[in-house]
């Protein structure tokens, strides 16, 4: 695998075009999983997304944007123009070194910049770039059609992230905390109050259906899931044609 760990030689000698960039965020999870959670799982998915696709896997950004988790202590975050000159900086200063795709994996469902991030890099710099953004959380929505899961309500700290949380890193994980709770409210409410307005305990979802086991077989689909929407993307821009004066 081609990743931060190795010397400039190194992966100068790899010659990848392509970089991953995993994005997570520090916010609450519920009484029983910790603030690291969408850090942690979006690390494990950019690692085996990173030796599917031979691509250079960057360390993942711990901190992006969760106002939405505002009201308990340990929750952090920056500001959307903050995060959006942060993001664009580090894909220009790849493409100033010659890659010329960068996938960005996004760990938490809150970070809403992402799309104008990602439309104003392609619309700015096709044909010479390409950056595909492929939001886990509708990769984890894709699992009950599976049949992997048992709820049908995850959101926020539910069965999924418990499940991988269980597998990735057990010791951090309290199951005689967890809490089920189904807000009563749809998720666009959270653009009008915290997830405490409509869930006391910040939990969106029912952990008690987790296991490790499950969890290791999320991890595994998504990783796949994450690859395939990744080539869809970048098969996508790779097909289009000049029109008129732009390559977008």
């Amino acid at each position: 695998m081609i990743s931060y760990k190795l010397t400039a030689d190194e992966i100068v000698s790899a010659n990848p075009d392509l970089a991953i960039l995993p994005i997570g965020s520090i916010e609450q999870h519920g009484p029983h999983l910790p603030v690291m959670t969408d850090y942690a799982i979006i690390t494990a998915i950019g690692k085996g997304v990173a030796e599917k696709t031979n691509g250079y896997l960057l360390p993942t950004l711990p901190i992006s944007t969760c106002r939405e988790h505002m009201g308990k202590k340990g929750s952090v975050w920056m500001e959307p123009p903050t995060f959006y000159n942060m993001v664009t900086d580090i894909v220009m200063s790849l493409k100033t070194q010659g890659f010329n795709k960068v996938c960005i994996l996004s760990g938490h469902g809150g970070i809403f910049i992402l799309t104008p991030i990602t439309r104003d890099l392609n619309a700015k710099n096709n044909p010479d770039l390409m950056v595909a953004t492929v939001e886990i959380m509708a990769i984890f929505q894709s699992l009950t059609e599976d049949g992997l899961i048992d709820s049908k309500l995850e959101i926020h700290a539910g069965e999924i992230e418990t499940s991988m949380m269980l597998y990735l890193a057990p010791e951090t994980v309290h199951m005689d905390r967890a809490v089920d709770f189904i807000p009563t409210v749809g998720r666009p409410m959270l653009n009008y109050g915290s997830i405490f307005r409509a869930s006391p305990a910040g939990v969106w979802g029912e952990p008690s259906y987790a296991t490790a086991e499950k969890g290791k077989l999320i991890l595994e689909r998504a990783i796949e899931k994450g690859v395939s929407q990744m080539n869809y993307i970048f098969d996508y821009m790779e097909k289009k044609e000049k029109f008129g004066y732009s390559y977008f």
